[in-house]
């Protein structure tokens, strides 16, 4: 055991026990942890690294006879860093642990002819293989060899793909994020960055392979990059800086190997550029502006003014050749953008009480009229009503719209966005045994955003760091050690602003200015739910793994400790938010319901713990035509504790008060995750391959769980009160009804709650073409169980009909814990269920030309998934129904569902000049041009009615729109007649209907299809050598790049609130089916100029 203990500490250090006095049970936890990693090690019996990369192959004479002993150098061209090995008995060679970059390969054997192998190109997370074969010596000089690197994986079942430094540097990239072309890859569907009101999850999210936004993980040298609620990489400003810094990524989407985790979702891995033997760098910039853009679909005639200028530089070298390098980067964004806000607000009518109606087929009794004519109806004004109806702008866009009483007001908004990044690494030889890296980046942002009303604007800021120090120790030719520590920060905060034209009383006493009002058919008005959110999450991280080969095995095995410090100020519905089913009840002060909470509850948490992991990967060479790969990983955290010991939980859904104490029982403790695969190299020549892999993956870090639980009693005491005619208490518009009887509304968490996890498997076909080409075929698919989702439970109990549909009691009627009012759970009773074909064709650089398709038919089916709340897929299903047994109400397509995905990225190097001289060939040669096509399906879309037409009392609070009854499908039209397709008028009005009272609506949960998507970005590129000037790689570029060419207007949803519910016939909402803004811009142009030497 002791040797063992060696291995894992080389250096004789010891660990020191981690004891968290708020969480006693972390120290028990760490032992029993560090017994399992031991256990480990000694049934191992070998040494383990979390390095990723490798070389290997075999080396065979010309009649095809394996050679053991020979002696194979790898040489680190960049940095000069050399590493020796020896083929073994079957003549197979490993070089595991290496660093990525190009290398040159040099093998000796007595007798035979030296054979070297320039340019072997190893990548971030990848075991490259190459074919050496030796000749019998007969010269003195040495064998170089072109040719022989592997394009087919023939060595793991993972689906994974690579984002080259080239792709990086050449296509074109929109806003200059590298995390972007993640989407290039099959599997892969991502949204625009959001302009919604969440002060999380500004970065690009993505779906990979089915998952959850929320469940990726994004590395930058092993730190992880998420946000506070594991959102992706990004900032306040909406984006990823420093590209220039980025050697290349890979997205780890399938079945990938045991040493990644903390989530289920895909894996970002980055890996940032180092310093060199060779000085080199850059200096760019970029620009925009409206001169040379397109109007945007929703602009009035003239386009608004839009500057954007980016700008850096990076630079890197030697400091003492071979031994110490640095590599610097430092870039910078402003951007001032002119938006036309189109919203809706009460017209003329309505601010006179005037409001307006169609008659109906069988008029009331004693209100004559002819069926179908516009009835107006003179209810007034209400004084409370007045100034706050005063306070929305009047209409300026086009006529009123006479039914509803609703008209268009647009509005212009200055949109500013600065940001400034930074990064630097150094890099240290110190012997042949060992090297060390650090690795420092900073990023700080802000952005302003406008909401749906000019009076309301908001304001977002971000600070994230991320420190990485690892260190490298060769042990033996086969055991090489990684110790790496990181530190990841990442802080945001909002502000907003209520400017309004008169001063106007707050609904709840001591805030400072006015809450939301909710009406149907008109955008929220008001300030967002929260004045000032601030989110700061801390994570200190150790890692120690080696990797280690023996035989045909090369063995992975590591372990890791972080420490999370969650720290938030979250003001979440403290200003307080009124609801109306309709204009006409808020011109008579009728109130729907009231949610807010009470004037002196606490508004912040901070959350400590811990996350333990460890792993062991084995990849065994079976036969030289068959690989076999498996592993396990383990991953525990400590329950998350308030220092100030303000959590509590509801044990049971009938307890009648929360009990203060831990949120729920820590559901991590069998976290087992086994992961099995194969890749067959069919015909033996590393041509044809068919690889396959399955395994569990849990989303272990699950912070959305402690967001929602922060406006709990008694800390913070949260009222939810709805209002019927038949209420005791019918308070008034605009105070709160703090006077009121009420029951305390709570977000607990599922007590007994089950870890999320995800079943993940595929199957490919990988076949080499000519021309450095390669197609895949396969089918990748998960189930996954236990998922988090949202849910009103205290509905009250309805009768269940012969057909199982439920029917819900008069109005009135109490709910099934009266304690309470509602209790939002966060359960663990999600599922999906997720199955895609993929295609990809890549060709690799060849002939000046390189070219990848990516094309995945999918189906993604789920029962919501309450994480995706933050995320940009904003069709409003992500609180789920009170389900019955067979009814199966929640389960639908996915948010994030896309049936169809392709994209084709292409690089040409125009070779037509290159024979020319002078100044014809300074002037016509060196062009390029690089372009990516995106084309997907849209978005499942699903249909509302305002009111609480079931009478079920269903009501969730996640924002406006979210938690509402479904409309019902009126007769002789189907989910694919409904919609109309027009951004005016996306749905027919008439194909809805409201659903009788007590009942559910039946159209389905993500039933309808929004708009797709399409649009094809083009770079033109100038590049001219200036040798002489500059150095040996010193080149001008001129960048032409067009986003958008052919300037396709991409829709947003439209609006899916059908009608307002308070009557059993109504109209739809004027609203209703109507887009109001695209998904990314018009056609855009960037002008660039780069330097690099």
């Amino acid at each position: 055991m002791m040797d063992v203990w060696r291995l894992w500490f080389p250096s004789g250090t010891g660990v020191s026990p981690v004891n968290h006095a708020q969480d006693a049970r972390a120290t028990s936890i760490a032992q029993r942890f560090s017994w399992i990693v031991l256990l480990i090690l000694a049934l191992a019996l070998s040494a383990m690294s979390q390095t990723s990369s490798a070389i290997t192959g075999d080396i065979k004479d010309t009649n095809g006879a394996v050679l053991a002993g020979v002696n194979i150098k790898a040489n680190h061209l960049d940095t000069g860093l050399t590493r020796t090995t020896t083929s073994e008995g079957e003549g197979r060679f490993v070089f595991p642990g290496m660093p990525v970059g190009v290398y040159e390969l040099r093998a000796e054997f007595a007798g035979f002819e030296p054979l070297v192998f320039p340019n072997v190109r190893l990548t971030v997370n990848e075991t490259t293989v190459v074919a050496l074969v030796m000749k019998v010596s007969t010269l003195s000089a040495d064998v170089t060899i072109n040719s022989g690197e592997a394009l087919v994986n023939t060595q793991t079942p993972e689906l994974s793909y690579l984002v080259s430094e080239q792709a990086i540097r050449d296509l074109p990239l929109n806003g200059r994020n590298y995390t972007d072309l993640a989407l290039l890859q099959p599997g892969v569907i991502g949204y625009a960055h959001r302009d919604g009101g969440s002060v999380v999850a500004h970065g690009l999210g993505m779906s990979i392979n089915g998952q959850d936004p929320r469940s990726n993980v994004y590395l930058l040298d092993g730190t992880p990059q998420n946000d506070f609620t594991n959102g992706p990489a990004g900032s306040a400003a909406g984006t990823v800086l420093g590209v220039e810094t980025i050697r290349e990524f890979r997205v780890e989407a399938n079945s990938y190997g045991a040493e990644f985790g903390r989530n289920a979702g895909g894996q970002i891995n980055a890996v940032s550029k180092s310093g060199t033997n060779t000085w080199h760098g850059s200096a760019y910039e970029f620009h925009r502006n409206d001169n040379f853009d397109a109007r945007n679909f929703f602009d009035p005639a003239k386009r608004p003014e839009f500057k954007r200028n980016q700008f850096g530089g990076a630079f890197g070298g030697p400091i003492k050749r071979d031994k110490t390098f640095f590599f610097f980067g430092y870039e910078s964004l402003r951007e001032q953008l002119g938006q036309t806000i189109k919203t809706v607000v009460p017209d003329l009518d309505a601010r006179q009480g005037i409001v307006t109606s169609i008659c109906p087929a069988t008029p009331p009794p004693g209100q004559p009229c002819v069926p179908g004519s516009i009835v107006r109806t003179t209810v007034g004004v209400n004084a409370a009503v007045r100034p706050y109806l005063d306070e929305f702008p009047l209409p300026n866009s086009g006529p009123s719209n006479v039914v509803g009483n609703l008209a268009e007001y647009n509005f212009g908004f200055n949109r500013t966005i600065t940001q400034h990044f930074t990064q630097g690494r150094f890099d240290h030889n110190w012997s042949g045994r060992h090297q060390s890296f650090v690795r420092y980046t900073f990023d700080d942002a802000d952005q302003n955003l406008p909401t749906d009303f000019p009076q309301f604007p908001r304001s977002f800021k971000s600070r994230n760091q991320f420190f990485t120090a690892e260190h490298r120790f060769i042990q033996s030719e086969q055991t090489i050690h990684t110790l790496r520590f990181n530190f990841s920060r990442t802080r945001v905060g909002q502000a907003v602003e209520s400017q309004t034209t008169q001063p106007l009383a707050p609904f709840i006493p001591g805030r400072d200015s006015i809450g939301n009002i909710d009406i149907g058919g008109v955008p929220r008005f008001g300030p967002q739910t929260s004045v000032s959110v601030k989110l700061t999450q801390n994570v200190f991280g150790v890692e120690h793994g080696l990797v280690h080969t023996r035989g045909r095995h090369l063995l992975k095995v590591g372990g890791l400790i972080e420490r999370y410090q969650d720290n938030m100020v979250n003001p979440t519905f403290s200003l307080g938010i009124w609801t109306f089913a309709n204009l006409r009840n808020f011109l008579v002060n009728t109130p729907q319901s009231f949610l807010g909470l009470t004037p002196n509850g606490a508004l912040d948490r901070y959350w400590r713990f811990t996350l333990f992991g460890g792993y062991v990967q084995d990849s065994f060479r079976f036969h030289p035509r068959l690989t076999l790969n498996a592993g396990l990983r383990y991953e525990t955290t400590t329950m998350p504790v308030d220092l100030y010991g303000r959590d509590s939980a509801l044990p049971s859904l009938t307890d009648r008060a929360p009990t203060v104490g831990p949120l729920y029982q820590n559901p991590t403790r069998k976290n087992l995750s086994p992961r099995v695969g194969f890749a067959w190299d069919v015909f033996g020549d590393g041509r044809t391959a068919v690889r396959g892999g399955y395994g569990i993956y849990f989303n272990t870090n699950n912070q959305q769980n402690l967001i929602v639980t922060v406006t709990n009693p008694p800390a913070t005491p949260r009222i939810a009160i709805g209002f019927t005619p038949t209420s005791v208490c019918r308070p008034a518009f605009p105070a709160a009804p703090l006077a009121c009887p009420f029951a305390n509304s709570i977000r607990p968490v599922q007590f007994d709650l089950d870890n999320p996890y995800v079943n993940v498997y595929n199957l490919s076909v990988q076949r080499e073409l000519p021309w450095d080409t390669v197609v895949t075929l396969g089918y990748a698919g998960s189930r996954g169980i236990h998922l988090l989702r949202s849910n009103d439970v205290n509905t009250a109990l309805p009768t269940i009909r012969p057909d199982g549909t439920p029917l819900y009691p008069a109005a009135g009627s109490p709910r099934q814990n009266t304690a309470f009012s509602t209790i939002e759970l966060k359960s663990s009773d999600g599922n999906s269920w997720y199955n895609a074909m993929i295609f990809e064709v890549r060709k690799r650089w060849n002939r000046n030309f390189n070219i990848q398709s990516a094309y995945t038919f999918s189906r993604n089916i789920d029962t919501t998934q309450a994480s995706t709340f933050f995320s940009d897929a904003t069709n409003g299903t992500t609180t789920a129904f009170p389900e019955f047994p067979g009814l199966n109400y929640n389960k639908g397509l996915a948010d994030y569902h896309a049936k169809h995905n392709w994209v084709v990225n292409f690089t040409w190097d125009v070779p037509f000049a290159r024979k020319l001289n002078g100044t014809a060939k300074t002037l016509l040669d060196g062009w390029q041009l690089a372009g990516i096509n995106n084309a997907r399906s849209g978005n499942p879309l699903t249909v509302f009615v305002q009111a609480n037409r079931s009478r079920s009392l269903w009501q969730p609070s996640l924002g406006p729109g979210i938690g509402r009854d479904r409309a019902s499908m009126a007769p002789g039209f189907t989910y694919e007649t409904a919609v109309l397709g027009r951004p005016d008028q996306y749905f027919n009005p008439l194909a809805f209907a409201i659903p009788p009272a007590g009942t559910l609506g039946d159209t389905g949960r993500g039933a309808f299809i929004g708009p797709n998507f399409r649009s094809f970005d083009l770079a033109a590129v100038k590049n001219t050598k200036l040798p002489g000037l500059l150095g040996e790689a010193g080149n001008l570029q001129i960048r032409v790049e067009a986003f958008n060419l052919f300037n396709r207007p991409n829709f947003a949803p439209p609006a899916l609130t059908a009608f307002a519910g308070a009557a059993d016939v109504e109209p739809a909402l004027s609203t209703f089916g109507r887009i109001r803004s695209t998904i990314g811009s018009s056609r855009q142009i960037q002008l660039g100029l780069r330097v690099a030497f």
